[in-house]
């Protein structure tokens, strides 16, 4: 069986050719920024061919296509409503825009659900019952297995757990509402932040020498610098980690989940990133739930967002053949 996934992130987007196995035949990428949505969807159509080609095949040969991309989205209608990442997306209809250009089904799921479809199909923890699933990247979302089935909900916006409110007084968060988690742990929202913090504070930091400028501060930068020492990035680390916990140990106590899956950045640093996480969940949930819990790094690395899209259409055939 054929598949092909489309990724869509909120800095990139890829296209991939595999199966049903996981098994990845060709892969490629593009930046997601583009002027109008038009302009994306010809670019997007152009990765999708050439992977094809890449992979040996012919777009007939193609029996399903799974996209994941940023919530929220309507699975039912194919469309994204508002990605808060992706800057001037509305009601974009991204199923549609694929299927005109192919014969096969195409099915859709935000990018948390579908990582943690594949974590349940292809990953270390694959047969798990009960798995969360979060994306930790751009942004923070949730993709939630509970008794071996995926939590859709009622508007396709369950397991949106980036956007539950820690802090209703915090920063203001790419949705609209203000302390979300995602406003706190998510990569774009951090490195904002910490630009402003160290110009309104005049801070001298590695952080700045590390990116480039002060503009170019990312979570990349952030991590070496606190890595090495730097006071003021080791501080900022501290607090970051302290965030990411916050909203795990309510996962834990909500759901009470077997594993906890942490995608890019966790997959990236590591220990560096786990280790403040792990010892700072007491603080956040009981023992017990905890003790059962396995709070780990994606075992599927750099290819998690090719297999998610993949997941999508597995589950998408599944679901079609009932």
């Amino acid at each position: 069986m054929n598949l092909m996934g489309i990724d869509i992130g909120g800095t990139k987007t890829a296209a991939c050719i595999g199966n049903d196995r996981g098994e990845i035949l060709a892969s490629k990428r593009m930046p997601s920024a583009s002027d109008t949505i038009e302009h994306y969807r010809k670019q997007m159509l152009e990765l999708c061919y050439e992977t094809i080609a890449k992979a040996g095949l012919k777009p007939e040969q193609i029996d399903a296509i799974g996209i994941s991309a940023p919530g929220p989205l309507d699975c039912k209608r194919g469309v994204l409503i508002a990605p808060p990442n992706n800057v001037g997306w509305r009601d974009v209809p991204i199923v549609d825009m694929v299927q005109k250009s192919f014969k096969a089904p195409v099915f859709c799921n935000n990018d948390a659900n579908a990582c943690a479809l594949a974590e349940m199909l292809f990953g270390e923890y694959r047969g798990v019952k009960n798995l969360v699933y979060l994306t930790f990247s751009t942004g923070m979302g949730g993709g939630i297995i509970a008794n071996g089935e995926l939590i859709q909900g009622a508007t396709d916006t369950g397991g949106e757990v980036g956007h539950h409110t820690l802090d209703p007084n915090g920063p203001l968060c790419g949705c609209g509402q203000r302390g979300c988690w995602e406003a706190y742990v998510g990569g774009r929202n951090v490195a904002e932040q910490l630009k402003a913090k160290i110009r309104d504070g005049n801070v001298t930091t590695t952080m700045v020498e590390k990116a480039g400028g002060i503009d170019k501060i990312d979570v990349r930068a952030f991590e070496q610098a606190a890595r090495e020492g730097d006071r003021f990035a080791m501080a900022e680390w501290d607090m970051f980690t302290d965030r990411v916990a916050q909203g795990i140990g309510n996962l834990i106590m909500i759901l009470n989940p077997d594993v906890i899956v942490l995608g890019t950045i966790a997959i990236h640093t590591g220990d560096f990133v786990m280790g403040p996480i792990r010892d700072k969940l007491p603080k956040y949930t009981w023992e017990w739930p905890l003790k059962v819990c396995k709070v780990v790094p994606s075992s599927l690395g750099g290819k998690i967002g090719d297999l998610a899209a993949l997941a999508v259409a597995v589950t998408g055939l599944k679901h079609a053949g009932q």
